[in-house]
């Protein structure tokens, strides 16, 4: 791996990729929408977004004339015209073009899994899927990409990984147009639209529509907290938590604010940051009209309405509507 970001180690195999990866880390983004001023890191990027704007759709099937923004949606849209699929499945009335395929595809109505691991007996239904388990043992990893080098056990894996370099998102959701890098994504998304919540936490009832947020929900009530931060050892229930804390630690500040050029540790004090700029007071009080920036201020000022004050002196119990105010009081003491 001749070509090395010294920033963060990462090795590629053409010097031009390189070039894009550091962009990363500058945040640069050479490539501007004159429609809708948005920016990016790399020129194939810009020009699929460009065709947003456009309605271009370059990707042609000479059959039925349809367009397509990418060349991978006008490839799954070929598959439709071409095979003929004359074995249909009892079960659910899918079809195959080869019996071999609807015999595979039944194992997974009847539950027949007869390929077994040797090392853990584990069973499948498919060879393939146990050829690709046996890796999880090995350790094998023959699908390499052809741009960074990092290899994976599955091509699948591999394919999947390809397009955050490509930036290719060649699911697209059929109610807005939404794009994704994989199908799993964009079917969890479909969920949004349909308001399907078929995940639901058995102690309080309360749905999902990922299994990934019941996980992180179930914790509110067993009190797990996985994941420990390896400086001062503090405990957060979600990854995201744990990473956001760690930059308290580091002083890293990723998300910049392209307008003043401030930095700040956490993509959300970002957006509130950016309202400051823009004039945007999205919390609105229902009692007087008063619009604010951020909802906690919005909170605080509702106590003004409401008499509320949750802010209790220890010593003398005197209470107040603000903490700052609590802060100035106990100074007296």
């Amino acid at each position: 791996m001749p070509y090395k970001c010294f920033q963060c180690a990462k090795s590629f195999k053409k010097n031009d990729n390189l070039v894009i990866h550091l962009r990363t880390h500058s945040r640069k983004k050479p490539y501007d929408c004159p429609d809708c001023q948005k920016y990016f890191i790399g020129y194939s990027h810009h020009m699929r977004h460009l065709r947003t704007h456009s309605g271009k759709k370059p990707f042609e099937y000479p059959v039925c004339g349809k367009g397509f923004n990418h060349n991978s949606s006008l490839v799954r849209h070929q598959r439709t015209h071409t095979v003929q699929k004359p074995f249909a499945c009892p079960y659910c009335g899918k079809a195959f073009s080869k019996n071999s395929d609807l015999v595979n595809h039944k194992r997974t109505h009847i539950g027949e899994k007869p390929f077994k691991c040797p090392v853990c007996w584990k069973s499948f239904s498919h060879n393939s899927v146990l050829v690709s388990h046996q890796r999880t043992h090995t350790g094998e990893k023959p699908f390499e990409c052809p741009i960074c080098g990092k290899s994976f056990s599955q091509n699948s894996s591999l394919v999947s990984h390809q397009r955050t370099h490509t930036g290719e998102k060649p699911f697209e959701c059929p109610v807005c147009g939404k794009g994704f890098s994989e199908n799993s994504t964009m079917v969890r998304h479909q969920r949004t639209h349909r308001g399907e919540k078929p995940f639901e936490c058995p102690i309080c009832g309360k749905c999902f529509s990922q299994n990934s947020n019941l996980v992180k929900h179930q914790r509110t009530h067993t009190g797990e907290k996985p994941c420990k931060c390896p400086v001062c050892l503090k405990s957060f229930s979600q990854n995201s938590l744990l990473v956001s804390h760690q930059r308290t630690h580091t002083g890293e500040k990723p998300f910049e604010c392209p307008i003043c050029g401030k930095s700040f540790s956490q993509n959300s004090n970002l957006v509130k940051h950016q309202r400051i700029h823009a004039g945007e007071k999205p919390f609105k009080c229902p009692v007087c009209g008063n619009s604010f920036s951020q909802n906690s201020v919005l909170v605080r000022h509702q106590r003004t309405h409401t008499g509320e004050k949750p802010f209790e002196c220890p010593l003398c119990r005197k209470k107040f509507s603000r903490n700052s105010e609590l802060v100035k009081h106990q100074r007296i003491h």
